[in-house]
């Protein structure tokens, strides 16, 4: 039910981490990531472009002065973890003596990755992937309402029609409350229509006890002795 209350909803968003498709993610800053990149290429990558560390494309690919190619955030944890070696050959290697590898790097830019999104069918230049990914429509993305992931192509249709924590009003009162809490405020709302329980005449919740005590002909009435302490009820016609 759409509403005044949905109309001031702000329908905000959370990009998640996305699935490649192999059990690896891609983040939004996905092009700063400190590894290779985990994404599937179309030809299959070719060896000399994957990193001996990470096993991934080369990100940011770096060389040695012994002729090896490494993603430079790889290489650099390496050295400062392993000690200054090329985990190749075991050559001594220095961080300033890294250098990096341009060439490399814009071949594999523009090598084709399919869009890890699932459903997308989208092959484009690893250099375009991440603007893709913000537009792409089968991204995934957290409802900011109940937290639960969706593509982003049917985000809006679940905030508008179908989130338990969507805002609606009350026909009745026009009170905004979250769905999920519609059956409990329909149990209590002092302006819905309800029956006599013992004339069956609808009126609303508020005028019952006014009915009950002036109007319902079959409502029952205390007792004649009830100022002396009697409890009782008759259900007798007025």
């Amino acid at each position: 039910m759409a509403s005044a209350c949905s109309a001031g909803t702000k329908e905000e968003s959370f990009t998640a981490p996305i699935s490649n498709g192999t059990g690896g993610t891609l983040s939004n800053s996905f092009m700063e990531e400190t590894q290779g990149y985990d994404v599937e290429f179309d030809p299959p990558l070719e060896s000399k472009y994957e990193c001996p560390i990470c096993l991934m494309a080369l990100r940011e690919a770096v060389q040695t002065p012994c002729g090896h190619r490494f993603c430079k955030a790889c290489i650099v944890k390496s050295i400062r973890d392993a000690g200054h070696k090329c985990p190749i050959d075991n050559e001594i290697l220095l961080e300033n003596q890294l250098f990096p590898d341009n060439f490399a790097k814009r071949e594999i830019l523009s090598l084709t990755v399919k869009c890890p999104n699932k459903g997308c069918s989208q092959k484009l230049e690893l250099r375009h992937l991440e603007d893709h990914q913000i537009h792409c429509g089968f991204a995934s993305e957290k409802c900011s309402l109940c937290q639960e992931i969706f593509q982003k192509n049917q985000l809006q249709e679940h905030i508008r029609l179908e989130c338990p924590r969507r805002q609606i009003a009350c026909p009745n009162c026009a009170m905004c409350m979250p769905y999920e809490e519609k059956k409990v405020h329909d149990e209590i709302c002092l302006l819905a229509n309800v029956f006599c329980q013992y004339c069956n005449t609808m009126l609303i919740r508020e005028q019952l006890p006014n009915h009950y005590d002036n109007d319902c002909p079959t409502a029952p009435v205390p007792c004649t002795y009830s100022a002396f302490g009697c409890l009782e009820k008759a259900k007798y016609q007025k």
